[in-house]
């Protein structure tokens, strides 16, 4: 099974679960070993927020197809009885896609922050591919938000799509092994992704451009005047006399 029909078959299967949700984000991780994983983020009218993402590469459900093909040919006792498929296609249009999907919640505040981050790039673009040898694994993310977005890099030049690779770095989280490790190999993407969250985290976060205030001080209290005893002014005023 090849990458494309991997990611046409779990965005069918995601769809197909929650059709109330409309996505906001999609992202494609292509690896050359086959550790590939497909991200949606999709938000319900009311404002919940959920994480579709696939539980099983390519690589692995490759595996599981090859092993579904071999059961049809062999018995329990592993003796051949028939031929093994010559086509993939009968063996994955009986593949339950769903099977290898899971959707967690997703915070608001890191919803509205991702949302106003995509309406603020629309139209953006990273610079086309390089046509050397691959570097990494390719990265495809696609926003439908406002006017909509594509980007489209390698895993290792992951800083040319800062506030991206920054987003991802959230949604790899999900994931688990060589996929997650891909989305958050980026140390610039890592930093900035940790100063959203201490700003979304800290109810003292101020943005960075903002005028420091000066701090004031209490002005410096005056000692009270010590009481002066009538009495003691008398008696000093006829000695002074003597």
């Amino acid at each position: 099974m090849d990458a494309n029909r991997y990611f046409e078959e779990m965005h069918r299967a995601m769809s197909a679960q929650k059709s109330d949700y409309s996505l906001i984000l999609s992202v494609k991780v292509q690896d050359l070993g086959g550790a590939d994983a497909y991200l949606e983020l999709r938000r319900s009218a009311s404002g919940h927020a959920r994480v579709f993402y696939s539980t099983m590469g390519r690589q692995n459900f490759n595996f599981q197809l090859f092993r579904k093909g071999w059961q049809l040919c062999h018995n329990a006792s592993g003796e051949l009885t028939g031929r093994f498929p010559t086509k993939a296609e009968a063996l994955l249009d009986t593949a339950d896609f769903s099977a290898c999907i899971r959707d967690d919640a997703f915070d608001a505040a890191r919803t509205d922050f991702i949302v106003a981050q995509l309406r603020r790039l629309s139209d953006a673009f990273c610079p086309a591919l390089p046509q050397s040898a691959r570097e990494g694994a390719m990265i495809t993310v696609d926003s439908f938000v406002g006017r909509g977005g594509h980007w489209c890099y390698w895993s290792t030049q992951a800083a040319d799509c800062l506030p991206i690779a920054a987003i991802l770095c959230w949604l790899g989280d999900f994931l688990a092994g060589a996929e997650r490790r891909t989305l958050q190999s980026c140390p610039q993407a890592m930093e900035l992704a940790a100063q959203w969250q201490a700003q979304l985290c800290s109810p003292f976060a101020r943005p960075a451009d903002a005028v420091p205030r000066p701090i004031s001080r209490p002005a410096p209290r005056r000692a009270a005047p010590s009481a002066q005893n009538p009495h003691w002014q008398s008696i000093l005023a006829v000695l002074a006399t003597v």
